[in-house]
């Protein structure tokens, strides 16, 4: 079974809006989440390069990342009975869409300088909404379009899609950056009644 940590990153990440309840359900829906959609990326990601190679790859990713996203975000907020947005981060991004907004790039920054296991979860209390983080390392695989040595198909095709790229010359292990899981604090508050009531 998956360990599951909390860790402080030495700034605002507070529990003070929720109960223990709350955070209990927090992360169980956070893990979940996060799952499914590292799963579903990578999957579709790996189908592309041993298909049709890394260069087809990044043209893929830059028509359908964001869609499978969105898509992923509104199947998981069907399933699990809760409002939840997913997102991926990095201060190298690819994807002008995945750079950290200011709400998150303390934390991510923090993320980096610590390198947290894939499994601790790094949640922030708003007032709106509970956001999770969890960190993502480079793996093998990734390489092929975010190593050092690409070849040059991959870079016509980073240069066609992806002009501003920051996300190359890594190597296996690397600290690539954060899924952030946000569930809304209003559906999370009707969740929790509703398992009540259903004696759940």
């Amino acid at each position: 079974m998956k360990k599951i940590f909390l860790i402080s990153l030495s700034l605002a990440i507070a529990f003070a809006q929720l109960t223990n309840e709350e955070t209990e359900i927090v992360k169980k829906i956070a893990v979940q989440a996060h799952d499914v959609y590292a799963k579903t990326l990578r999957k579709a990601m790996k189908s592309k390069l041993e298909k049709e190679g890394a260069a087809k790859a990044i043209e893929y990713c830059y028509n359908n990342a964001n869609f499978l996203t969105m898509t992923t975000s509104s199947k998981l907020s069907r399933k699990l009975k809760v409002k939840i947005k997913l997102k991926r981060i990095s201060l190298k991004n690819r994807n002008p869409y995945n750079y950290p907004n200011m709400n998150d790039i303390k934390i991510i920054k923090a993320m980096e300088e610590k390198k947290p296991s894939s499994e601790e979860l790094i949640i922030k209390d708003d007032k709106k909404a509970v956001h999770s983080y969890q960190a993502l390392y480079v793996k093998k695989i990734c390489l092929k379009c975010h190593g050092s040595n690409l070849g040059e198909d991959v870079k016509k095709a980073l240069k066609k899609y992806y002009g501003n790229d920051k996300a190359v010359n890594y190597k296996e292990g690397d600290f690539r950056g954060a899924i952030v899981v946000t569930i809304d604090k209003k559906s999370l508050k009707k969740h929790i009644e509703n398992k009540i009531l259903n004696n759940e």
